[in-house]
């Protein structure tokens, strides 16, 4: 009987394919593993088995698997398996996306001639070679005649880096490359290597870094933290998801090295994730001092060679007890999980928005653990306003930490009117009185600072002071970021970068000056007001070069002042910050968007969570010009309670999450009316399948065109609880309808982003 096999394919299609299985590959194609197969008329792709069966598709000619890649054991899990399509049905794209995202690049080239496959690191050793020894002995003087000086000297090393005692023990191998070093020229080992006196071989050693060091056990907790641990233990005997709501400095990463060794000492595996790689270099250092070589780190930035080794152990008979990561960890193989951690739960970077599959890592995490038997412990000092809900109506566990650990005071929140100063002409820049004092009081008592500023760059934009022209992006609806240390402006959106012109394109006019302050700015301002301080700066374009550097420079106090963006906020454990300074609060205050007042709660008082940690006293001054705004008075009372159930009001009034899920759906075109017709008509077929009320837009997004393509959005509010089959139906019919009417598509890409942040 003929066998045939479905399989996901690296292409947006939204399907999957099926293959014929060879009859000499029936006994070894299973779900799970890799294969090669051909693809239209040329192409040969790597795929993955989801199904295998009997039953011959009908209508077309069934072409045949060429290769199959996975001989030992399968690439992808079968738990894998079921997340992968659980996230393609619930983000509404193709397996192929899904794949792509999941599989290390080095495990899924794209063809065969063009493909840059994983290559196991190799290290080359010689050992002794079957001419060096006569009767079992080695007699060094008969090897080389007078002129062979550098070669007996090199073989003399040789046996002494190998440990050779005559009589006792035999010499082992030495590397090459380190044997080599002790000679002035290669042609001197090529000439043992050709006598025979010493042979070459290779041998696979891997990537996987090892730690040498000792570990111990975990620290004791406090009374506050053992209790924690308590209750998280007693939920998790009724929910399979719990929230731990602790305050900035609680505790909380203590209490997740307890219940990881627990698990660990059950042989049971262990999912901690964070929103940051930046993030990752910190608490590493602190789980590895813990669990040593049980644990691996893995995120999108470690070379694609060891994230394909580290891909291959999970799916081994020895794979790591504890995984380390940020998003992409969500998509390893796991074959006993355990537990899963969401440190930071509330962050939107666990959403990827570009390219498909647009999953949020939180989400996801949940699915992963479900499917495994595993729990989910989700931790933020700022919960998601859904996940607070949801442990507030009984559907997960919830425990509180109310207290820093130690019953550290928590920092004075002091809030700055800059209009009223700028009025009085009191500011210098950027920078306040009450902000410059408290900075100088800091750094005589050698304390640190951080400052946040939500921009990157030299200033916001470019501008003629005679006209007021400002300088665009020619692809983008958007104002240039000046980066005066690159002497160019840059679109932070699809990464152009600009030169300024030599005169202004509308008036002729000379001079050109910068408005706004990006973190580039606030670092010149700080190092002109404070010129011995030692200050850095931590946003994307610092971090490309370096964060681990920049962050262990502030942890061991090398740097007195940082200044940065939101990775400044994400977690970051520094003893000696009493200051944190928060720029410009109207910058996150004043945002389009139904989530704002919810992301500027939770950015300041992360924010204002690094300051006054441990011994150290702390402040935060936060400078707006809108001394009256309800989040500011919130952040400043740190009323939690207050807060939720205000937004919860509000969001309960527009039908907004908790209280429905959403889908935004984006129209593209390179021209402005095609992509606004077509929005138009899938806008009308939504509207008829949800409900006309849960039907927001078309409408053109706060940035309307991206890379020459015009955007429209089209936001869907469903009911939480439609099945996901049945959402995704109506979304993939009115998709299809759409699509059926001649000419309105070309040219015209449509994508969907599920929970859009």
């Amino acid at each position: 009987m003929s066998k045939y096999a479905d399989v996901a394919l690296p292409v947006p299609l939204d399907k999957f394919f099926t293959y014929a299985v060879p009859p000499s590959l029936k006994q070894t194609v299973r779900p799970g593993v890799r294969v090669y197969v051909p693809f239209g008329k040329t192409r040969r792709l790597t795929a993955v088995v989801v199904k295998t069966h009997d039953d011959r598709p009908d209508g077309y000619e069934i072409k045949s698997i060429l290769e199959l890649l996975d001989e030992e054991r399968p690439s992808v899990l079968k738990i894998q398996l079921e997340l992968l399509e659980w996230i393609s049905k619930y983000c509404l794209c193709s397996p192929g996306d899904v794949m792509k995202a999941a599989l290390p690049s080095g495990l899924r080239p794209d063809n065969v001639a063009n493909s840059r496959p994983y290559k196991p690191k190799t290290e080359r050793f010689v050992r002794l070679g079957a001419k060096a020894v006569t009767d079992g002995n080695i007699f060094v003087d008969e090897l080389f005649d007078n002129r062979q000086t550098a070669q007996k000297e090199l073989f003399l090393k040789y046996l002494e880096l190998a440990g050779y005692d005559e009589g006792k023990t035999d010499p082992q191998p030495v590397t090459r490359r380190y044997l080599a070093s002790f000679s002035r020229s290669s042609s001197v080992m090529n000439s043992l290597l050709e006598k025979g006196l010493l042979d070459s071989f290779e041998v696979e050693t891997g990537r996987l870094p090892v730690f040498s060091g000792t570990t111990r056990p975990p620290l004791k907790l406090s009374s506050v933290q053992q209790d924690a641990l308590d209750k998280i233990r007693s939920a998790f005997l009724k929910k399979n998801v719990c929230l731990l709501h602790g305050v900035t400095s609680s505790g909380k990463t203590e209490i997740y090295i307890h219940l990881i060794k627990e698990q660990l000492e059950k042989g049971k595996q262990v999912l901690y994730m964070l929103p940051e790689i930046a993030l990752t270099t910190q608490i590493m250092h602190r789980l590895q001092n813990v669990f040593g070589n049980e644990m691996c780190v893995y995120h999108s930035k470690c070379p694609d060679n060891l994230r394909v080794e580290i891909w291959n152990r999970q799916t081994g008979p020895e794979p790591y007890g504890l995984v380390l990561g940020a998003r992409s960890a969500v998509m390893l193989p796991f074959s006993n999980l355990g537990l899963v951690i969401v440190d930071e739960e509330h962050d939107s970077s666990f959403k990827q928005e570009d390219p498909a599959p647009r999953y949020h890592g939180r989400n996801t995490a949940i699915m992963l653990a479900s499917l495994c038997g595993a729990k989910t412990l989700l931790g933020s000092a700022t919960p998601s306003l859904e996940s607070y809900a949801n442990a507030v109506s009984g559907k997960y566990g919830l425990v509180t930490i109310a207290e820093r650990f130690k019953k550290t005071e928590p920092p004075v929140i002091e809030i700055v009117n800059t209009a009223e100063l700028r009025r009085k002409k009191y500011m210098k820049g950027i920078m306040s009185p009450p902000l410059i004092e408290r900075i100088s009081k800091a750094l005589e008592k050698r304390k640190q600072v951080i400052l946040f500023q939500n921009r990157r760059g030299y200033t916001g934009t470019v501008e003629c002071p005679d006209c007021g022209w400002v300088q665009k992006c020619d692809c983008c609806d958007v104002s240039l970021t000046f980066h005066k240390n690159r002497g160019e402006a840059a679109c932070h959106y699809c990464g152009r970068r600009y030169s300024l012109p030599p005169a202004c394109p509308s008036c002729g006019g000379k001079e050109f000056r910068g408005r706004g302050y990006g973190t580039e700015r606030v670092e010149e301002s700080i190092k002109n007001l404070f010129p011995q301080a030692r200050t850095a700066r931590l946003d994307l374009d610092s971090a490309k070069s370096g964060y681990e550097t920049i962050l262990t420079d502030f942890q061991e106090q090398k740097t007195d002042i940082l200044i940065g963006t939101q990775m400044v906020s994400k977690g970051l454990d520094f003893n000696n910050v009493s200051v944190v300074g928060i720029l410009q609060a109207d910058s996150i205050i004043s945002y389009p968007d139904f989530r704002a007042t919810e992301r500027a709660y939770q950015l300041m008082v992360q924010v204002a969570g690094r300051a006054g940690r441990k011994d150290s006293e702390g402040v935060v001054i936060i400078q707006t010009k809108q001394t009256d705004s309800m989040v500011l008075k919130m952040v400043e009372s740190g009323n939690w309670d207050d807060f939720f159930n205000n937004l919860m009001q509000e969001r309960q009034l527009f039908n907004y999450p908790p209280f429905s899920r959403l889908m935004a759906v984006f129209v593209k075109s390179k021209t402005a009316e095609k992509a606004e017709r077509a929005a138009q008509e899938i806008a009308k077929r939504l509207a008829r399948l949800f409900g006309h009320e849960r039907v927001l837009g078309p409408d053109a997004p706060l940035i309307s065109r991206i890379q020459s393509m015009h955007i429209r959005k089209i936001l869907v509010k469903y009911p939480l609880d439609m099945p996901i089959n049945l959402s995704r139906k109506k979304f993939m019919q009115a998709a299809s309808e759409t699509e059926a009417i001649k000419g309105l598509m070309n040219g015209v890409v449509l994508s969907f982003d599920a929970d859009p942040q």
